[in-house]
């Protein structure tokens, strides 16, 4: 009994101990709370503010054509820009300057630059298969005459995935065993390849590069520029500063940087408390579509959300894609949830690679004879994936990032959701059912 009540004796002295320190830590963050809102409060009479809004708004108010035709934030458009530019016989009139210049400032070794380039190919997703994976890298550009080939994988708002950089280069490897070679990792903050064993064998290049040398190219007085070449290359300039690397305003970054050291605490105390509108946005997707009855969720990536109608599952047609080891489906809808929630899209029906080409030229061609159902993104059948419904674009407003946290923006995605599946996907099921079980009597019977 004695012993029980020393420890509690012990108990309470030592509480009574503790009490000071929690009236003195009471107290600094009192201190602390006061500290943030008086750096809030001068933040947010910083005059610096609204001349970086004009800044901004200046830009904005440049016309943007790509912009305007949803071009701006397409990977695949500019992988296929940088190819018509690299490529020296392309109606641009430019020659090898461009791939040149390109290769001077990505590192390539200074033998390269003195290569007779009038005979080289550029190719667009070059199809390789290493350990029965597929992989089509973005762009390929060989000189079979002094056996010299550069690489570039592009990445624009996607990422590097199931060690694709590897693949290629072991692919290319075994292809060209004996060329000279250059390896481009391009994104547009020059991110590293993710294996740190690749880092040694691809230069990771950034958007800032393509955008000095495009207006090179416009300014350059020994290479003079077609009038329509100019305004085209002047509009991609346009893009690239506005949408994939903004921070080549010289005067917004400069501004911008002034304001947050003068206010860094309110702004990183800001930015904690930002809304993760991407993590939102593809929560609420994917609760709805697990909430749909016959519908189930496929591969997620940070960009993407796919999902298919579990009926399409029992055609052996539907089992002939080989895009990931893990799951074979050949057809996907899929919502693109960038980092930027602006550039949001979909749902659009996503044709993939697969193992019976017959299959996927029929589907295309089912596809293209029914343009009152369907609205495909490419005008024929890609080596990659086929998009057999294009992506609805900016599927929120701009106010609904202002109201993120109110319940009409769930509402509106998870209405998207339900309107397509009642509204859009019967037509479109039809179809692609029809298509589907006509391989079924081939198969069994072949």
């Amino acid at each position: 009994m004695q012993t029980n009540e020393s420890e509690t004796a012990k108990q309470i002295a030592a509480l009574e101990g503790v009490a000071p320190d929690l009236e003195r830590l009471e107290v600094t963050l009192a201190e602390g709370n006061q500290a943030q809102i008086a750096a809030l409060k001068k933040f947010a009479v910083e005059p610096d503010l609204k001349r970086l809004r004009d800044l901004i708004e200046e830009q904005r108010a440049e016309f943007d054509a790509l912009d305007f035709l949803r071009l701006s934030n397409d990977e695949e458009f500019h992988s296929n820009f940088l190819a018509w530019l690299l490529d020296p016989n392309q109606s641009h009139g430019l020659g090898d300057y461009f791939l040149r210049s390109f290769l001077l400032q990505t590192g390539a070794q200074a033998e390269f630059h003195t290569i007779d380039w009038s005979r080289t190919r550029v190719h667009r997703e070059w199809v390789n298969e290493v350990d029965g994976q597929w992989g089509y890298l973005d762009i390929l550009v060989l000189n079979h005459t002094e056996e010299f080939l550069c690489a570039i994988e592009n990445k624009i708002w996607s990422w590097e995935h199931s060690e694709q950089l590897t693949r290629y280069r072991e692919a290319l490897k075994e292809r060209y065993p004996h060329w000279r070679r250059h390896y481009v990792f391009l994104s547009p903050r020059g991110t590293l390849p993710y294996r740190e064993e690749e880092q040694k064998y691809w230069t990771a290049a950034d958007y800032k590069i393509v955008l000095q040398l495009v207006e090179q190219t416009i300014s350059n007085p020994a290479n003079p520029v077609k009038e329509d070449v100019r305004a085209f290359l002047q509009q991609y300039a346009t893009t690239l500063r506005r949408n994939i690397v903004p921070d080549a305003n010289t005067n917004i970054a400069q501004l911008a940087r002034k304001i947050y050291l003068e206010h860094r605490e309110a702004i990183e105390l800001i930015y904690q408390n930002k809304p993760d509108y991407r993590g939102d946005m593809k929560r609420i997707l994917k609760q709805a579509i697990s909430q749909l009855d016959g519908w189930i969720l496929d591969r997620e990536d940070p960009d993407y959300i796919r999902f298919r109608p579990e009926d399409w599952d029992k055609y052996g047609a539907q089992q002939t894609g080989r895009y990931w080891e893990e799951s074979n489906p050949l057809l996907l809808f899929v919502f693109y949830c960038p980092q930027n929630p602006v550039n949001a899209g979909g749902p659009a029906l996503a044709l993939l690679p697969g193992t019976d080409e017959e299959i996927r030229k029929k589907l295309f061609e089912n596809v293209r004879q029914n343009p009152l159902v369907f609205k495909p993104r490419e005008s024929s059948l890609q080596t990659g994936v086929t998009h057999l419904q294009e992506y609805k674009w900016n599927i929120l407003d701009e106010s609904d990032f202002g109201n993120w946290d109110d319940p009409s923006v769930k509402s509106k995605i998870e209405g998207l959701v339900s309107s397509f599946v009642q509204n859009e996907f019967p037509d479109m099921n039809e179809v692609i059912v029809n298509c589907l079980s006509e391989f079924e009597p081939e198969q069994n019977g072949g």
